[in-house]
């Protein structure tokens, strides 16, 4: 079976569903809580049962926040496992509207991913913690550079109006 070009996206950035699995407590007064992720395709709601965990009629919605019809007892357990990706379906389509190609639309993903990067390149806490995702920058900027190096080719093959100029560089 063929793959759909949202998914051919998916597979070419690597946006593979992902699960979750968090546990948290209620603090006897909130009927809605937020689970950390977002883009969640699917999951589902537990609170402790005879035996183990008892599936509830709790929803949970796309961005990430799971509702419940009353509130959690403070401190009592519930869980919730799903599964999200990084980017969501409209996420998808508006990467392939404006890439026009499943490599354009990874391209569009890959700037959105490298603009999201600048937010965390490399910072210290109080604490003395340090983090520096300078390594996946300049991961991103080779990909980057992969992927426009394949659009660009694909507008040549294809005589463009663009791809003229593209050409004449050599003359």
């Amino acid at each position: 079976m063929a793959l759909t070009t949202a998914e051919q996206v998916r597979l070419r950035i690597q946006d593979k569903p992902t699960i979750f699995d968090s546990t948290l407590a209620g603090d006897g007064s909130a009927t809605i809580y937020g689970l950390g992720v977002t883009n969640v395709v699917s999951g589902t709601a537990f609170v402790p049962g005879v035996g183990g965990w008892t599936a509830t009629g709790a929803t949970i919605d796309a961005t990430g926040f799971v509702a419940f019809s009353g509130a959690i007892s403070a401190n009592s357990a519930f869980r919730v496992r799903g599964v999200h990706t990084i980017f969501s379906n409209d996420e998808i389509g508006h990467f392939t509207a404006v890439g026009g190609t499943v490599a354009g639309a990874a391209l569009e993903a890959v700037k959105t991913l490298m603009f999201d990067s600048l937010k965390r390149a490399k910072w210290a806490a109080p604490d003395g913690t340090e983090y520096d995702d300078t390594a996946a920058q300049q991961q991103l900027q080779k990909l980057y550079e992969q992927l426009d190096e394949e659009v660009n080719e694909g507008a040549v093959d294809a005589g463009a109006y663009a791809s003229w100029s593209l050409g004449q560089e050599g003359w």
